[in-house]
């Protein structure tokens, strides 16, 4: 996503709030692009970086619903940042907790799946022993590669299962330190 397509994304995000609040969020935005240019980033790196931009919106709204309510404290600033956390926790629980039960579910199986080719693997490689069944399958040379490839298989699936865990761990850590940050924000004004 290049700059443009991001600024207007974010634009349309935060369309609503004061605008000399959006020009200084935008303003803020374009500084981030200009930096990450003059360090040798493209734009599609930078926005990559700076995340989506409707999620950073919402956070954005509720950020600024904080400073009105430490700026201004009377009914209707606090019912704008009660509301603005409830939007962020309702996409919180109704978006990301079910994608994280699915991911749970999906590398507690693949897990289990990586465990039964090691195990059947082991199996076929330790049936090639002289006190053992020989040739189960027919030929031992054949019952050999397919254990060592059973075994083999579960090894880089495991690699890679483990590779995948630490994205999305990275991923879960950035968006957590997001929330933080608007957290932080409202305890301090308290």
């Amino acid at each position: 996503m290049n700059r443009a397509h991001f600024m207007a994304q974010l634009r349309d995000g935060l369309s609503g709030l004061h605008h000399t609040d959006i020009s200084d969020i935008l303003r803020d935005y374009e500084s981030h692009f200009a930096d990450g240019l003059a360090d040798g980033r493209t734009e599609d790196e930078v926005a990559a970086a700076l995340g989506e931009p409707a999620r950073l919106a919402r956070e954005l709204r509720a950020e600024v619903g904080f400073r009105r309510w430490e700026e201004h404290r009377n009914p209707g600033n606090f019912v704008g940042v009660v509301l603005a956390l409830l939007g962020l926790a309702t996409i919180d629980f109704i978006i990301l907790l079910p994608l994280l039960c699915g991911l749970a579910a999906i590398f507690f199986g693949l897990s289990i799946a990586c465990l039964g080719l090691v195990v059947g693997g082991s199996f076929l490689l330790f049936n090639l022993l002289p006190f053992g069944w020989h040739g189960v399958m027919g030929n031992a040379a054949m019952q050999l590669l397919i254990a060592l490839g059973l075994i083999s298989g579960a090894i880089g699936g495991g690699a890679l299962l483990l590779l995948l865990m630490d994205i999305i761990a990275k991923l879960l850590i950035r968006y957590a330190r997001l929330h933080f940050r608007l957290f932080d924000t409202a305890n301090k004004s308290i």
